[in-house]
């Protein structure tokens, strides 16, 4: 929990053989590789890029089970020489439930996670939370294996279809 009383994600990191031109395009490429998840909403100058996500929080053990929910939330790329910043905040939890034709769909009812459980809803809450920080490690691990490529993305080669030609064969 941060000094304004928002649950925060935060992971700085060091690169130092990284070059920070390097850096700003390995962050566009994060957000363009994970663009199901994650949309891309501004960058200010190559140094800052911020955008929103959602992840699914699954109910059940190793993936076996059923969602019980999403949650949303925005995401901050800042960028310095040899270093970067990575914010996960602002966290809003939506529960899904069984509709009638027995896929599990998002319900109207939003709640942000900085929100106070009650008694009865203490447990559910914790196993959110448990679930949001496991799918924020993972989000941080594949931002800091897309961070340390130290090459620009080589250019794509377009292969020219085959000549047949029609006099020789």
């Amino acid at each position: 929990m941060d000094e304004h009383g928002k649950y925060t994600f935060l992971e700085i990191t060091e690169l130092k053989s990284v070059p920070k031109d390097i850096m700003s395009a390995n962050a566009k490429r994060f957000f363009k590789t994970n663009s199901k998840i994650i949309k891309l909403k501004s960058a200010l100058k190559d140094t800052a890029f911020y955008g929103t996500g959602k992840l699914i929080i699954q109910k059940g053990i190793a993936g076996i089970g059923h969602p019980s929910g999403e949650a949303a939330y925005t995401i901050a790329i800042e960028l310095r020489n040899g270093k970067y910043r990575f914010i996960l905040s602002d966290f809003v939890v939506t529960p899904y439930e069984r509709d009638r034709y027995g896929n599990f769909v998002p319900i109207s009812v939003k709640t942000a996670l900085e929100k106070s459980p009650g008694k009865l809803n203490r447990s559910e809450w914790e196993n959110n939370m448990n679930a949001i920080v496991t799918e924020s490690n993972k989000i941080a691990a594949k931002l800091k294996v897309i961070m340390s490529n130290t090459q620009t993305e080589p250019k794509q080669e377009v292969k020219q279809p085959a000549t047949v030609s029609r006099t020789e064969w």
